[in-house]
């Protein structure tokens, strides 16, 4: 990824803290020129850079890191959920009416976009129903995607505007739509955004990402998902203004036109949410055996190991990377067996070459992860999955059982077999927010897949920026792009994984750089300022500098 036009020309002379910085692991201040780092030392180096700086900054004591990549985004939905009707933190299912009904007064009857509900953490344990929401609404367009967005509650008034719903796979005449029905109501509910509605939401995306120390998100676009005309906004915006710079990917089938369009766009692939299957939550992963709490069901498969095949030879050839959703174990399966097929036409130097990526990727069997390791397949995946449904009694478990629950999200077993792991939110499934997906990797809810901090750390900085073919970006180090951000901590210390590791890595003398505590007890660290190509774009009004 170039520099935007909007990159710093200053040089900019830090000092007084502390910078994570492998390259340089006693290093207290740091020489920002324009969009470059320049230098890194101690304080008493710094000196001899004072009087060419443009500004120096006084860290006091402030933690300096490489910024965070977001690895899986869907920026309009976060922006509006950020601005509008958010449902994910209801207690029940009786205050998410409520609050629909006081979105409809505001509203007087426009178009009604919510975001977050969850069923499980409600005493009612059940979805709304379309009566309730054409109550609630007095008759309004509502469309509620559930959590996990691969279901959604809606009103009367929005099937009325795709009558075709009701015959497809995943209609309900009452409750939520799923599968082919969902995708259709979806991309009508999405049609009712305007312009500058849109627009606004990709600012206040942006704008939060930004305040979290992100410098840096992946969108997922597609068709049903978003449209092209959003993704070209968003990458316009990206290059004109300052903020997280955005790569994006368009999910869409190569013999559908997908080369042809994330061409058109701008695309880094036609990859992201290309689905090969939906989501446990809504039952639509696709699985070998059957959902524990719903026996006649084993989710939706959406695309063969043919079909994968054909795109990712297409894409291999075309020089763009391939992609996929992919979270239940049956539809992993096709997927590997396809990208074995395809790795038989190009070669597995040419499959390594493309940077592959596989989306959520949660039940993997070994062979599965051996595949991936073989063929360089990038694993984008979502801590705070685990952190919200992991666990005894947790969601994962509610729908499938212990037994395979405690196959997921195999964080420790994909990075110990060679696969470049890169973390993200999938927001708004789950809120932007990057400490805490890592502290959620490092207590993973299986001990045997939790990640040392520094590991997890690099899922979420260097990864990112490697998954998108920039491997000498998400590091501080001379020469390497400007993009960082600066932390308020209680503590720095050094993240071992367990007892295993040899004491002198986490004796100060071994040079091994510091993280902030991640314990649970812990509060996590405050952004004070995100820089992106040395410019600042977003500042907590704390640091001083002259």
């Amino acid at each position: 990824m170039t520099s935007p036009n909007w990159a710093a020309t200053e040089r900019v002379l830090l000092h007084g803290g502390v910078v994570y910085s492998p390259a340089s692991p006693f290093a207290t201040a740091m020489l920002i020129d324009g969009d470059t780092v320049a230098w890194l030392g101690e304080d008493s180096a710094a000196e001899a850079h004072r009087d060419a700086a443009d500004r120096i900054i006084d860290l006091d004591g402030a933690l300096v890191t490489p910024g965070f990549v977001d690895a899986h985004v869907h920026a309009t939905s976060t922006g509006l959920a950020l601005t509008g009707l958010d449902l994910s933190r209801t207690r029940s299912l009786a205050e998410a009416l409520s609050l629909l009904e006081a979105r409809a007064r505001g509203l007087r009857g426009g178009a009604i976009l919510g975001h977050g509900w969850d069923e499980t953490r409600w005493p009612e344990n059940r979805p709304p129903t379309r009566e309730e929401l054409d109550r609630a609404s007095w008759g309004s367009v509502v469309y509620l995607s559930r959590i996990d967005v691969h279901s959604a509650a809606v009103s009367s008034a929005l099937v009325a505007m795709v009558p075709e719903a009701r015959d497809l796979p995943g209609w309900d005449a009452s409750l939520p739509l799923s599968r082919e029905a969902h995708h259709v109501v979806r991309e009508a509910a999405l049609g009712t955004i305007t312009v500058a509605q849109r627009r606004a939401a990709h600012a206040a995306a942006r704008q939060e990402a930004a305040s979290l120390g992100i410098v840096a998100m992946h969108e997922m676009a597609g068709p049903t998902i978003s449209s092209e005309a959003d993704l070209a906004d968003l990458l316009s915006l990206s290059a004109r203004e300052p903020g997280p710079l955005i790569t994006g990917y368009w999910g869409e089938l190569a013999r559908e036109g997908g080369l042809e369009r994330a061409r058109a766009l701008g695309a880094r692939g036609v990859a992201g949410d290309l689905f090969a299957d939906g989501a446990i939550g809504s039952r639509t992963a696709h699985l070998c055996r059957p959902y524990a709490d719903d026996p006649g069901t084993a989710g939706a498969g959406y695309l063969s190991a043919r079909d994968v095949a054909d795109h990712v030879i297409s894409a291999t050839e075309a020089g763009l990377q391939a992609g996929f959703h992919v979270i239940g174990d049956a539809a992993a399966e096709s997927v590997i067996e396809g990208l074995r097929a395809a790795a038989t036409h190009v070669g597995v130097a040419a499959m390594r070459a493309g940077l592959h990526r596989l989306e959520h990727a949660e039940l993997l069997t070994d062979d599965h992860v051996a595949t991936m390791a073989d063929l360089g397949v990038v694993a984008s995946m979502q801590p705070m999955f685990d952190g919200l449904w992991g666990g005894p009694g947790g969601m994962y478990e509610q729908r499938l059982g212990a037994e395979r629950t405690a196959t997921m999200n195999r964080f420790a077993d994909l990075v110990a077999a060679g696969v470049l792991v890169s973390f993200g939110s999938d927001a708004p499934v789950t809120d932007l927010g990057p400490w805490a997906a890592v502290r959620a990797a490092v207590h993973h809810s299986n001990a045997a897949q939790a990640m040392s901090g520094r590991a997890a750390f690099s899922a979420h900085t260097r990864a990112g920026w490697r998954a998108v073919g920039e491997p000498g970006t998400g590091v501080l180090a001379p020469d390497a792009p400007a993009h960082l951000a600066i932390w308020q901590v209680d503590e720095i210390r050094v993240q071992a994984p367990d007892e295993r590791i040899s004491a002198w890595s986490t004796d100060p003398r071994s040079g091994t750089p510091g993280l902030p505590a991640l314990s649970p007890d812990h509060p996590l660290p405050g952004c004070l300022r995100t820089v992106v190509a040395g410019r600042t774009v977003f500042d907590a009004g704390i640091l001083d500098q002259g």
